[in-house]
């Protein structure tokens, strides 16, 4: 007994329909087209915020970033909302946490713009200096739009380390 949907053996196979296919792959394509020029429609809006894109972002930070996983920091970014909660004078993009458990732990905070990053080193040092009272050695050193915060005075390795990485990117 043959099963119901097998073809018959004389019969040759069924040819796709090229038109049907062309045509739904055009349609497709037609409406993605007008998709996009949809979404497009209100680019031009002075009310869009011109901060970078996520991917753009991450696209700039890569070089930083990978140089300094190649010298063992682990980078712990802060979260959006931490990020937030600062002066919006910094013009912060990101700020990271980088964790070495053979040196001295530090942040980086990168802002928009080298005036940003100018703003924060300085209100960072004034904040160090009312807290620390000469007792803590914090240096706070900015190459262009990104500030390094050490959280202790760096021994020559941790320097070593840290700022070529930091000029490359600046």
């Amino acid at each position: 007994m043959e099963p119901v949907h097998s073809l018959p053996t004389d019969a040759a196979p069924r040819r796709p329909r090229r038109f049907a296919v062309r045509r739904r792959a055009s349609a497709a394509v037609l409406i993605c087209l007008l998709a996009a020029a949809a979404a497009g429609c209100g680019a031009s809006s002075p009310k869009q915020a011109k901060a970078p894109t996520t991917t753009a972002k991450a696209v700039a930070l890569a070089p930083i970033r990978s140089c300094l996983s190649r010298r063992n920091y682990n980078i712990q970014p802060d979260s959006l909302s931490a990020l937030e909660t600062a002066p919006r004078r910094f013009q912060f993009v990101t700020v990271w946490n980088l964790v070495n458990p053979n040196r001295v732990a530090l942040a980086l905070t990168i802002s928009r713009t080298a005036e940003g990053a100018a703003r924060a080193a300085a209100w960072t040092r004034r904040e160090n200096r009312k807290i620390g009272k000469g007792v803590v050695a914090a240096p706070v050193v900015r190459f262009g739009r990104i500030d390094v915060l050490w959280t202790a005075k760096p021994d020559p390795p941790d320097v070593r380390n840290i700022y070529p990485c930091v000029r490359k990117s600046s």
